[in-house]
C-alpha cells in the first residue's frame, strides 16, 4: 500500500455512483470533503491526498485512516463492518451500528472496563484458515466531547478535530491493542428502540446476514454489481460462524452502565 501527496483528479471516467463528495468506480474512488481534503483511492493499493492549503492535519488524518483507508479496503475484497470491537478472553465481539448510535461509546466503556480495544468506526474482519478474525485496528478512540466527559477523560489534553461548526471529536489513544487477529464470537447491532428497557434479541438465518449487510462500513463503495455479489457472500459466511444480535436502545437515554452490564452477561454465554 502506498500513501501519497499529490493532485488527484476532479472526476471518474464512467463512475457507477456520482455525488457531490464521492465518485465510486469498480476500482477506483474519489472522496471530495470540503475544506479539508480530496482523497483519490485506486486499486486496492493506492491513495493519494490533496490536503486543502488550511486544513487541520487531524482532521486530513480523519477522512484518510476512514473513509479512503475503507475504499481500498473494499477494494481488496476485504470486509469491512461500521463498528467498535473488543476482545473478551480470546474472543472479539463487536458493535455495529448507524453513525451517533453509540459504537465508540461502548468500545471505551469496555476498554475502561479493562477489556482490550480492538478497533473503533473502522472494524476490519477477516477470513483465516476458514474462521472470521478482527484485525486489530488504529490504536484509538475517537469520542464526541460528552462522552469523553462522561468516561472521566481531561478534554484538554486530548487531540481535537473539527468537524463542522458545531461538531467536534477527541482522540483517545490507545497502548493496549493487541498484535494478532482475534477470532470473532459475537456481533451486536445497536438500534434505537421504541420501549423504555434495553432490550437484545438472537437472530437467526437470513437475519443474521441481513444485520452484517446494513452494518457495513460506506456501503455506497460497493455498487458495482460484482462487488456487491462478493460482499454478500462474505457477510453469509461470516454470519454462519457467530452469533448476530439486535440490541435495542431505551427511548429515554443512553443507560451506558446498564448496556455494558448486560453485554457482559452474553460474553459469559457465549
Amino acid at each position: 500500500m502506498v500513501i501519497v501527496y499529490g493532485d488527484p483528479p476532479r472526476r471518474l471516467c464512467n463512475p457507477v455512483v456520482k455525488t457531490a463528495r464521492c465518485q465510486v468506480g469498480s476500482q477506483e474512488l474519489l472522496l471530495t470533503v470540503d475544506s479539508i481534503a480530496r482523497y483519490h483511492v485506486q486499486q486496492g493499493r493506492r491513495i493519494t491526498v490533496a490536503p486543502k492549503s488550511d486544513a487541520a492535519h487531524e482532521a486530513v488524518l480523519l477522512f484518510l485512516l476512514g473513509s479512503a483507508m475503507g475504499a481500498l479496503l473494499h477494494q481488496r475484497g476485504t470486509l469491512i463492518l461500521h463498528a467498535g470491537a473488543v476482545a473478551v478472553h480470546r474472543s472479539a465481539f463487536i458493535f455495529s451500528g448507524p453513525s451517533g448510535i453509540g459504537k465508540s461509546t461502548l468500545a471505551a466503556g469496555f476498554h475502561q472496563r479493562a477489556y482490550r480495544f480492538l478497533a473503533d468506526d473502522l472494524c476490519v474482519v477477516n477470513g483465516i484458515n476458514g474462521k472470521p478474525m478482527v484485525m486489530p485496528g488504529f490504536p484509538w478512540l475517537k469520542l464526541w466531547p460528552d462522552v469523553a466527559c462522561r468516561l472521566g477523560h481531561d478534554r484538554d489534553r486530548l487531540s481535537r478535530v473539527q468537524l463542522g461548526m458545531n461538531r467536534v471529536k477527541y482522540f483517545l489513544p490507545i497502548n493496549t491493542v493487541p498484535e494478532d487477529p482475534v477470532p470473532l464470537k459475537a456481533a451486536y447491532m445497536l438500534t434505537q428502540g421504541k420501549a423504555d428497557a434495553i432490550k437484545i434479541t438472537p437472530l437467526s438465518g437470513l437475519s443474521k446476514i441481513h444485520a452484517l449487510l446494513a452494518g457495513t462500513y460506506r456501503p455506497n463503495f460497493l455498487q458495482h454489481p460484482e462487488v456487491k455479489t462478493d460482499h454478500f457472500r462474505r457477510c453469509a459466511a461470516v454470519a454462519d460462524s457467530i452469533s448476530v444480535y439486535r440490541v435495542s436502545r431505551p427511548t429515554g437515554g443512553f443507560l451506558l452502565d446498564e448496556l455494558l452490564d448486560e453485554l457482559e452477561e452474553k460474553f459469559e454465554d457465549e
